[in-house]
């Protein structure tokens, strides 16, 4: 007898388990549970017990502080295990963020913000949910983008097709022309840049989307080999012990008190800018001509102090 009812407690367990699995999914459809509690429905030999099953994990799992609701044929979380506490400031900065979703250009980061904010929702008590209900959520976000809405659509259509661009644009108020491939855009909150490699310098630029000129397409399309720029640079002592890799980054190989970073895609000027706050603990490796462009830099800036 113990054995049987230690079996059951076993399977009972194995049951929630499985139901919680697809709840955290968001892809437990009636169908699916009825699956996962036939064995114990089939067991009572009668097929109307099936909601009553149900209905007895669902309130288990209730005095756990899990709460859940049936809407369109699927089960979803109204609360789920461990639930957040969050101030009056917290539940108007996602409210915020549950509106920009709404006006941002990016379909894609839109999408990341809905999936970020229903993962903030899933861990919020009921309180808080009616008090986030109640809040002011008429901010309009898309005037940062308004003008450039028609641009950012063309733009990301360059990057999505490794276009090659021709691009006309304003550098430090002076007229500027290369040829490029598109690799993506981003976002601040002012304005919007197409990121884009040189072709002839062999670096990504970052080009304000209000200081392009004009942008003439080629028939050809970029490699993707063609639109990476790798960088290596050795960083040593007190720093290559502290040091942590960014996101674009990977450790090549250790020597010593010294190691070698491997660095992909990040903007030239702000990769040298960073590098050159190392001092004498850092050098470029390679690629050549930006070793020498950081000879040139630090050339100049002792010729400021002669």
């Amino acid at each position: 007898m113990a054995k049987k009812n230690n079996k059951k407690i076993n399977n009972g367990c194995l049951n929630i388990f499985k139901f919680l699995s697809l709840l955290y999914e968001d892809n437990a459809y009636y169908d699916k549970v009825i699956r996962i509690f036939n064995e114990e429905v089939e067991a009572r030999k009668n097929p109307k017990i099936t909601q009553v099953v149900l209905n007895k994990y669902i309130n288990a799992l209730r005095v756990f502080g899990i709460k859940i609701i049936k809407k369109n044929n699927k089960y979803e979380f109204e609360s789920s295990l461990y639930s957040l506490n969050y101030t009056l400031d917290d539940l108007k900065s996602i409210s915020m963020l549950l509106n920009a979703a709404n006006n941002f250009p990016d379909k894609e980061i839109s999408g990341n913000f809905r999936s970020f904010a229903s993962e903030l929702l899933l861990r919020m008590n009921n309180p808080d949910k009616k008090e986030l209900h109640t809040l002011q959520t008429n901010y309009d976000f898309s005037f940062f983008y308004t003008d450039f809405k028609t641009q950012i659509e063309k733009c990301r259509n360059y990057c999505k097709n490794n276009q090659i661009l021709n691009i006309t644009f304003l550098s430090n108020g002076r007229e500027t022309k290369i040829k490029c491939s598109a690799k993506e855009m981003i976002y601040d909150n002012k304005t919007a840049y197409l990121k884009v490699y040189n072709m002839t310098s062999n670096e990504n630029v970052e080009i304000a989307l209000p200081n392009i000129l004009s942008i003439e397409v080629q028939p050809q399309k970029a490699s993707a080999s063609a639109q990476t720029m790798t960088v290596v640079y050795k960083l040593k002592g007190r720093l290559a012990k502290s040091y942590r890799l960014k996101e674009n980054e990977y450790l090549d190989r250790k020597e010593n008190d010294e190691i070698y970073v491997v660095n992909k895609d990040e903007p030239m000027d702000k990769l040298l800018a960073r590098l050159m706050r190392y001092s004498f603990s850092c050098e470029i490796i390679s690629p050549k001509y930006l070793r020498n462009k950081m000879i040139d830099l630090i050339n100049q800036t002792i010729n400021l102090y002669k």
